[in-house]
C-alpha cells in the first residue's frame, strides 16, 4: 500500500479569509496595548492605568484599558486554537500524520518565543502558546499510562532541592489529564465527574480540619480549590454529551473559573473582609489577610517594586547586552509563571477549536445569526463588566493594599473572553455586508501576523530603550497615534509584500521548520 503523502502547507487560495483579516484585527489591538510596555516596565503589565495621568493621554489610557486590553491577545488565542483544529481536520481528512509536524511547528514557536524574549522584550506570548499548545496535545493525544507515570516522577523529584522545578511541572500535567478525561471520546460518563469529585471532597474536608486546628494560613486557598473541583465535577456530569460541545464547554468553564476565582478572593477582601478569615484564632489583618497572607502579599509587592525598578534603569540608561542578561536572568521566572498562564491559554485554544469543529468559522455565512447573537451580547457585556470594575478602581496602588484593584481587575478579564467574542462575531458580520472593505483590507497584514509582531517589537525596541533612539516616556495618547500609524505602514508593506511572494519571511521560515521542506516563495500566475 502506497504511504500517505506528508502534510503540507495550505495554498493561498484555499485559505479561509475571516480567519485572515481576525489575525490582522488581532495583531492591531495587540500592538496598541503592547505599545504602553515598551514606556513602562513589563512587570506592570496587569496593574491598569498609571497614576497621574491627564487630560488626551487619560483618555487614550481609559479607551485602552477598558475596549482594548485583555480583548486581543484572547482573540488571537481563538485563533491559536482555530489553527491548531484546522491544521488537525486536514490531517485527518487526508489520511496523513498530524503529531510530527505539528510538534515541530510548536517546537519552533518556542524557540521563537525565548529569541524574542531574550534578545528583544520580555512582554513576549509566542513562547505561552508554544506551551500551552503542547498542554492541549497531551490532553487529546498522550497516553494515560505515560501521563500519569510523568505526573508522578514529577512529584517524586520535587523531593529533591536542586529539582524543585519538576512540582511546577507537574501542575500543567495534572490538569492536561484531567482534560483528557473530559475531552476524549467515551469519557463523558463517570470517570471524569469521578476525578474531579473526589479530591474536592477530600479537599473540603482538609480544610474543614484546618479551619477546626486554627490553621494561620493556606485555608482559603485549599476551600476555593476544593470548591472548583466539586463545581466542575458537578457541571462535568450534568453537561458530558453532546461530545461535540466539550471544548467549547471546557474552554469556557477553564476561563470563567479561573477569573471567576480571583474576582472571589478579591471581592471578598474588598467587599467582606472579615469573611476571609474562617477561623476565630487566625490572627488577620486590617484587610481580613492572616498574617502569614499579608506577609506574602508585602514579599510579593516589594519584588514588584525591585524588579519594575530593575527593569525602567536599564531600559532607559543601560546598554543591549544589559538588557539582554536582565532578560535572561528572567526567564527562569517567567517559565514558572507560565503555568497559571497556560491553563487560561488552553481554555481559549479549546473555544477556538469547537469554532471549528462546529464549522460555524468555515462555513461563517450559514451561522450569521449566531454571530448577530455572539456581537449584540458578548460586546455590552463584556465591556460593562470591565467598566463596572473600573467604579472599583482603575489602576493598582502603590502600596502593599490592592483597595478593590485585585477585585477589578478580575472583572474586566471576566469580560474580556463575551467582549472578544463579540468582536469576532462583529467583524465576520461586516465580511459579510456590503462594509465588507472596512475590515477585507486587513488579510494580508494577517497572513504576516508573526512577521509584524516580531517587527514590531524591533521597531518599538529602538524607538524607545537606551540603545535606540531613548524615547521612553512618551505620552499615552502619542503612543496610541505610533503605534496605529505602524500598523498602517505594516498594512501597506503586507500588500506590497503578498503580491510578490507567497508568505511572509518569517511565516516562510516556520513552514519550513514545521513541514521540513522550503515552501515556494514567489507566487505563480494562478495565485
Amino acid at each position: 500500500m502506497m504511504a500517505s503523502p506528508s502534510l503540507s502547507p495550505l495554498p493561498a487560495r484555499q485559505r479561509i479569509e475571516v480567519l485572515d483579516v481576525l489575525r490582522g484585527f488581532a495583531l492591531a489591538g495587540i500592538c496598541v496595548v503592547n505599545v504602553e510596555f515598551f514606556n513602562r516596565p513589563v512587570v506592570e503589565a496587569g496593574e491598569g492605568i498609571p497614576p497621574g495621568l491627564a487630560g488626551l493621554d487619560w483618555l487614550a489610557a481609559f479607551l485602552v484599558n477598558y475596549l482594548v486590553t485583555g480583548k486581543f491577545w484572547i482573540l488571537f488565542s481563538l485563533l491559536f486554537g482555530m489553527g491548531f483544529a484546522l491544521m488537525l481536520e486536514r490531517a485527518t481528512a487526508a489520511g496523513r500524520p498530524f503529531l510530527p509536524a505539528y510538534l515541530r511547528r510548536i517546537a519552533a514557536l518556542a524557540v521563537f518565543g525565548l529569541l524574542h524574549h531574550i534578545l528583544l522584550w520580555s512582554g513576549d506570548i509566542l513562547l505561552s502558546y508554544a506551551i500551552g499548545a503542547l498542554v492541549l496535545l497531551l490532553a487529546l493525544f498522550a497516553r494515560g499510562k505515560w501521563l500519569l507515570a510523568a505526573i508522578l516522577a514529577c512529584f517524586a523529584l520535587s523531593a529533591v532541592p536542586e529539582l524543585r522545578l519538576a512540582s511546577a511541572l507537574a501542575t500543567p500535567l495534572v490538569f492536561a489529564g484531567l482534560l483528557a478525561l473530559y475531552l476524549r471520546d467515551g469519557a463523558g460518563g463517570w470517570r471524569f465527574p469521578a476525578a474531579m469529585l473526589l479530591p474536592g471532597i477530600l479537599m473540603l474536608l482538609a480544610a474543614l480540619i484546618l479551619a477546626l486546628g486554627g490553621r494561620d494560613g493556606g485555608i482559603r486557598e485549599v476551600l476555593l480549590a476544593a470548591a472548583l473541583l466539586i463545581a466542575l465535577g458537578l457541571l462535568a456530569w450534568r453537561y458530558g454529551e453532546p461530545a461535540s460541545a466539550r471544548p467549547l464547554r471546557a474552554g469556557a468553564a477553564i476561563f470563567v473559573v479561573c477569573f471567576g476565582l480571583l474576582a472571589l478572593d478579591g471581592g471578598m477582601r474588598y467587599v467582606a473582609p472579615g469573611a476571609a478569615a474562617l477561623s476565630a484564632a487566625s490572627a488577620t489583618s486590617e484587610h481580613g489577610e492572616t498574617a502569614s497572607e499579608a506577609e506574602a502579599r508585602r514579599l510579593r509587592h516589594r519584588e514588584r517594586v525591585r524588579r519594575s525598578a530593575e527593569e525602567r534603569q536599564v531600559l532607559t540608561q543601560g546598554s543591549y547586552g544589559d538588557a539582554v542578561a536582565m532578560r535572561t536572568r528572567q526567564l527562569g521566572e517567567r517559565l514558572r509563571d507560565e503555568m497559571g498562564f497556560g491553563v487560561v491559554l488552553v481554555g481559549v485554544f479549546l473555544v477556538g477549536v469547537w469554532f471549528v469543529r462546529a464549522g460555524v468559522i468555515a462555513n461563517a455565512h450559514a451561522h450569521l445569526p449566531l454571530f448577530r447573537r455572539l456581537a449584540a451580547f458578548g460586546i455590552p457585556f463584556g465591556l460593562l463588566l470591565g467598566l463596572a470594575g473600573g467604579l472599583i478602581a482603575t489602576g493598582r496602588p502603590s502600596g502593599v493594599a490592592d483597595k478593590g484593584y485585585d477585585f477589578a481587575h478580575a472583572l474586566l478579564m471576566l469580560g474580556a473572553l463575551p467582549a472578544s467574542l463579540g468582536y469576532v462575531a462583529a467583524v465576520v458580520l461586516l465580511l459579510h455586508s456590503r462594509a465588507r472593505a472596512a475590515v477585507a483590507f486587513l488579510a494580508p497584514f494577517g497572513r504576516m501576523a508573526l512577521t509584524h509582531y516580531l517587527g514590531q517589537t524591533l521597531v518599538l525596541s529602538l524607538l524607545f530603550y537606551g540603545y535606540g533612539a531613548g524615547l521612553w516616556g512618551m505620552g499615552r495618547g502619542a503612543q496610541v497615534a505610533l503605534a496605529l500609524a505602524l500598523c498602517a505602514v505594516q498594512v501597506v508593506f503586507s500588500h506590497w509584500w503578498l503580491a510578490r511572494f507567497s508568505h511572509g519571511p518569517v511565516e516562510w521560515l516556520w513552514r519550513a521548520l514545521t513541514y521540513l521542506k522550503l515552501p515556494r516563495r514567489k507566487l505563480t500566475r494562478d495565485e
